[in-house]
């Protein structure tokens, strides 16, 4: 992940994660979804294929990855790491 996302992104989307803004954490059929409340709700969501991320999307006008994106990523890691304990 530290790849994909800038420095400052990644800090970011770590503090929403961490302060609890990303609700409704949801999968079906391989797409996850979310809504983050930072100031106003957006709706993330990505699609994988095994552990490739095939499709993004989030309704903040970031075009691109965007620190809501980072949250739903970190949230969908630590998901799929506990139900594989």
């Amino acid at each position: 992940m530290e790849n994909t996302f800038s420095t400052d992104v990644l800090l970011a989307g770590e503090d929403l994660w961490l302060d609890g803004t990303l609700v409704g954490l949801e999968e079906y059929r391989y797409r996850w979804t979310a809504k983050v409340y930072a100031g106003r709700i957006e709706q993330v969501s990505l699609k994988l294929r095994g552990d490739e991320v095939i499709a993004i999307s989030c309704t903040c006008p970031v075009k691109g990855l965007c620190a809501h994106l980072a949250a739903l990523v970190m949230a969908v890691q630590e998901r799929v790491e506990e139900s594989a304990e």
